[in-house]
């Protein structure tokens, strides 16, 4: 199940509502704002590795800000 429903949507949204030169953590604070709900359904995905991976190891889920640079990235290259 996706963390984020409507994911192309949203970050087209988001970027729209940015001035042309806006940076990825102006974008993660424009898309907290918008997306309140979606951005703690990240923070919940995030905590619920954190406690399921064992000391030592890490999980493959990066931290909620980075998600979103990612998730920026990858929409940045499909619609440019």
């Amino acid at each position: 199940m996706a963390i984020i429903t409507k994911k192309e949507e949203k970050l087209g949204s988001v970027v729209n509502a940015l001035n042309d030169k806006y940076s990825p953590d102006d974008f993660v604070t424009m898309f907290q704002e918008m997306y309140p709900k979606d951005w703690g359904k990240i923070t919940r995905e995030y905590a619920k590795h954190e406690r399921k991976t064992k000391p030592g190891k890490n999980h493959p889920m990066p931290d909620p800000a980075q998600y979103v640079k990612n998730a920026l990235n990858v929409w940045l290259k499909k619609n440019t």
